[in-house]
């Protein structure tokens, strides 16, 4: 049976339906009225959608600098939020202001064609992607844009993990060279399930769309090479991985499997206690040393890893004399840790700089803890 063309006619509809979405999430979402915003029926197909488009990336991505590196945000969307606003949006601020003039003007009335013609003027010029499945470099300093690659666990714990996920699919679909996503250990049925995601998507919608959701997730990448020198990945090394060619025998989509691999890149830890590889305390991979990650690094002939995957008090944390960072992204974790977000940037000279980031609204609420369970004197 032939494919049924595409014209240019749906591609400028579904390219409207994602900037809507867009849109309202950047500013029109409201903690009281987050349930108001979209039916279950747009976010089933913005899924599908996002779906088809990372799954057509490798498992394992080439990527380019510029590029900035956030770790866990676990549902966390006023501060991812808050982040782009600090750091950067993986838009520049033409475009940045065309969706806010096209979503608040939206509300009131209908766009006439004038508007329609302007908003085309507006946009910015799109990268194609290259046949190997890498990218064209483009010059994020000329255009004014952030390009991101996220290491994993966008939901549970956090009381928004829908529109952290949401809004990072839409951007990966109109921008789809300036966002890459991986995959973390949350982004499985068997964790997402017990930990408020399940609960947060059934509460709010129906099942049918958590099922959308892990269908989107088995499909995510695991890891991602910078410029040749550097991994990443959500979790660790694996003693398993030898050569990089290895990743062509996962075929995806996959649940994330107990061991091997893809266990590994999503649990694995470092642990200053240990040289080589020893079994985690999580119940899942290893932890591994200096000794084992020297080994990796020179194996693969890379540099540096890049992961998350823990709670670090000053949002970022050097292990092995620089061979390895974590960076974790959600600040003040769970409304109960005193820690700061971390976003690591990689510019086009490989040079890295770390930003940090504190919501000011919980920083002042840590603060009047302190002086509650400091002794008067």
């Amino acid at each position: 049976m032939a494919k049924e063309k595409i014209t240019s006619e749906d591609q400028k509809k579904v390219r409207g339906f994602v900037n809507k979405i867009i849109g309202k999430l950047m500013f029109k979402w409201k903690h009281r009225t987050a349930m108001d915003l979209f039916c279950p029926a747009e976010l089933a197909e913005l899924c599908l959608r996002a779906r088809e488009l990372i799954w057509s990336e490798p498992i394992c991505l080439n990527l380019q600098t510029p590029i900035c590196v956030m770790g866990d945000l676990h549902g966390q969307f006023d501060d991812l939020l808050g982040m782009f606003d600090s750091n950067g949006w993986p838009l520049t601020d033409a475009e940045q202001k065309w969706f806010q003039e096209k979503t608040l003007r939206g509300s009131k009335r209908k766009q006439n064609k004038s508007d329609l013609k302007s908003t085309q003027q507006d946009s910015a010029p799109q990268f194609q992607r290259s046949q190997a499945g890498g990218e064209l470099k483009p010059d994020t300093e000329q255009l004014g844009y952030k390009r991101y690659l996220f290491l994993g666990d966008y939901v549970d714990r956090g009381p928004y993990s829908m529109e952290v996920v949401t809004l990072l699919i839409a951007l990966k679909l109109a921008y789809p060279d300036r966002v890459y996503m991986l995959r973390g250990n949350h982004e499985s049925r068997s964790v997402n399930c017990h930990y408020g995601f399940f609960r947060e998507v059934t509460y709010r919608y129906d099942s049918q769309l958590y099922e959308c959701f892990q269908n989107l997730f088995n499909v995510f990448p695991f890891c991602a090479i910078i410029e040749n020198v550097i991994i990443c990945m959500h979790g660790g090394i694996s003693e398993q991985l030898t050569h990089l060619n290895q990743f062509t025998a996962f075929k995806r989509p996959l649940e994330i499997p107990d061991v091997g691999v893809l266990a590994d890149l999503t649990w694995a830890d470092p642990d200053p206690t240990v040289k080589t590889y020893k079994a985690s305390s999580r119940g899942a991979s290893y932890v591994f040393g200096s000794q084992a990650l020297r080994a990796f690094l020179k194996k693969l002939n890379l540099q540096m890893v890049i992961r998350a995957h823990q709670v670090v008090e000053d949002g970022y944390e050097f292990f092995d004399g620089r061979r390895l960072v974590t960076i974790f992204s959600a600040p003040n974790y769970c409304g109960q840790n005193d820690n700061t977000a971390a976003i690591l940037c990689i510019d086009k000279n490989l040079k890295i700089s770390i930003v940090v980031y504190r919501p000011a609204v919980r920083d002042k609420k840590f603060e009047r803890e302190k002086r509650k369970k400091s002794p008067s004197k």
